[in-house]
Formats: structure tokens, sequence, C-alpha cells
């Protein structure tokens, strides 16, 4: 744990009690490295080896280990619950160091109050995980050769195995969104924000692991692609806004708005085209079960794409109508104090007139 530094004669902070609340967020970092570690240590020790390599390496290997020139390939299996709790928890520890490294640093700089700080580093902290998923998935595209064919992602589903960096690459993606929900708790979310974000991350898991169980990784990893770049925008758009540039943050959410229409238009057309290449299948190539489940995942994937859309609209007309009341008030303010101006220079003028004339009557006197 990094300590602040202290005014000569400024009394140190006092250190909270051992696993109380306010040690856990302080800690959070050095505390979840170290359960890491301990993890990781146990593939030293023979009698450990086993278990510890459930936690940190990709299991579930198909290949006959026998022909050294056969691709390795794996399935999905229960050891992957234990290799995504694994690497959540990594996420959580990257989430807090950069947190406290990078953008709690650049907040203090900016002098941004409370609320600004905590969207601030919400969106900037997340910006980088959405970054890294478009990264990987475009490595992942090229090493298996799929990028300048894009055709061979619907050949190829549903699969039942896929390749080691392929299935890894997955593992992280659902650990990134299952480190959100304890994210939450360290990042001090308040209680009535909490409902609507578990909804949110809820809405974004269920359909991962559809896809990841129901052998769609590669059109839902074409998918993640698209939504990642979406959400990039966003939260670069509000990152900019909450430090204070919002001149520079306008034409960004301008852009994100066309992005974010044409990301939900993708991933429908995507899910449709993947539901009729299955629907193409013969029998042998996939049974009446898995295309039932396949339609499953790709129906809530759609129906998600249509509600996003609908709430992106409703935001919209809610706040073009917000800008009319507020057009409407401003001009209404305008034209009160134009009023009263001029009401005041007439009131200016009549008594600047009758000074006039009562100088004019104590010289007529005199």
């Amino acid at each position: 744990m990094v300590k602040s530094v202290k005014k000569p004669g400024q009394k140190p902070d006092k250190e909270p009690p051992i696993l109380s609340h306010e040690y856990l967020l302080r800690n959070q970092a050095d505390l979840v490295s170290s359960l890491c570690l301990i993890i990781m240590s146990g593939l030293l020790f023979k009698a450990t080896r086993n278990l510890s390599a459930k936690f940190c390496m990709v299991q579930h290997n198909t290949t006959n280990l026998t022909d050294p020139e056969e691709k390795p390939m794996y399935s999905t299996g229960r050891a992957d619950i234990c290799m995504t709790l694994f690497y959540s928890l990594m996420c959580i520890a990257v989430h807090a160091v950069e947190n406290e490294y990078f953008w709690e640093k650049i907040g203090r700089r900016l002098h941004l109050s409370k609320t600004r700080m905590s969207e601030f580093m919400e969106q900037g902290s997340t910006m980088p995980f959405h970054l890294a998923i478009v990264i990987g998935a475009g490595y992942v595209f090229i090493q298996e050769g799929i990028f300048l064919n894009m055709s061979a992602i619907w050949d190829a589903t549903p699969t039942d195995e896929m390749p080691m960096l392929l299935k890894f690459y997955w593992i992280l993606v659902l650990a990134f969104v299952l480190h959100q929900y304890p994210e939450m708790y360290f990042m001090r979310v308040k209680k009535e924000e909490m409902p609507d974000k578990i909804i949110g991350y809820t809405a974004y898991l269920v359909p991962l692991i559809g896809a990841y169980m129901t052998g769609l990784v590669y059109p839902a990893t074409l998918i993640l692609v698209i939504h990642c770049s979406s959400e990039i925008l966003k939260a670069l758009s509000d990152v900019i806004e909450s430090a204070g540039k919002v001149e520079y943050a306008q034409p960004l959410y301008r852009m994100w708005s066309v992005g974010f229409i044409v990301a939900r238009n993708s991933i429908a057309a995507i899910a449709a085209v993947t539901f009729f290449k299955l629907r193409s299948k013969t029998p042998d190539e996939i049974s009446q079960s898995r295309f039932l489940a396949c339609s499953v995942v790709l129906a809530v994937l759609l129906s998600l794409q249509f509600y996003l859309g609908w709430h992106f609209v409703q935001t919209i007309l809610g706040w073009r109508h917000q800008a009319k009341e507020v057009a409407i008030a401003q001009k209404k303010a305008d034209s009160f104090w134009l009023t009263r101006k001029e009401t005041n220079k007439e009131a200016k003028k009549m008594r600047a007139e009758k000074r006039a004339l009562r100088v004019d009557d104590v010289e007529k006197e005199d």
C-alpha cells in the first residue's frame, strides 16, 4: 500500500483495524495480489501443482498428446470456473493499481468534486479494459487466420473445441465482467445506484456465458469488438466531460451517438446471420438441442440490442425535451430582463425630466 506524504507537523492517518471496512478498501490491491501469489506459488510444489493449475492454466485439453504436430484444442468444462475466479481477482488487483497510480492522481490535479471524481475514475478505469478486449480479439483473429477470412467465423460455428489462445481470451473477458460486481464495493458505489449497475452487468454477463457454453465464441468475439469500440468512445467522452472540458466532449458524444446506433444494428445483423447460418447446417453438423440452445442465446442478444436501442432513443428524446425547456426558460428570462431594462431607462428618463422642471421653476422664482 502506498502511503500518502504528510506535511511537517501533520499527524499521520490512523491505521484502521484489520479486516475492517476501511482496511479492505485501502489495502484491496495488496490483499488480492497476495491471494493470487499464494495460488500461483502452488505450482512450485508437487502436492499442490494440480490444484493450482486449475486456477492458473487453461484446462480441458482434447487433443491427442501423442501427436506433436496436432494443434492443441480445448473444450469448456468445470475447471473454467476456477480459472475465471482467479483471473477476476487479477482484474481487481490491476483495477486498484490503475486507479491509485493513474486516475486518482490525475483527478486530484484537476481538483474535481467528489461526484465528478467518482465518474472520472469509474469511466477512466474501464476504458483500458475495453481497449484490451478489442486489441486481444484482433490478435486472436490474426493468429487464427480469421482476420482475412471472415466467413470462417460461421464455418466454425458452433464449435465444441477452440484454440488455447481463444479460450484464454474468453476466460479473461468473463473474468473482467465478473470482477465488476465486487468492484462496486471497492469503488464505494452508493446503495441506490447498485441495482441498476447489477442489472447492467448481469445483462452483459449472461449472453457471454451463453455464447461461451453453446460454442458461439467466434461470432461473439466479433460482437465484442463492435460493442467495446462503442464503449471506448462513451468512456472517453465521460472522462473528458468529468475533467471539465465540455467543449471537447460534445463532438465525442456525437461520434458515440452515431457509433452506438451502428453498433446496435451491426450486432443485430450478426446475430441474425448467425441464426440463419446455423439453420442451414445439417443434423450431422449441429443437433436439434444445440440449435435450440444457440437460438435462445441469439434471441436474448437480439432482444438486448432492441432494448438498448429503444432506451437510447428515449434518452435522446428526453435530452431534446430538456434542452427545449431550458431554451424556453432562458428566452423568458432574457425577455424579462430586457423589459426590466427598458422600464428602468424610462423611469430614469422621467426622473431626469422632473429634475429639469424643478430647476426651471427655481430659476423662474429667482
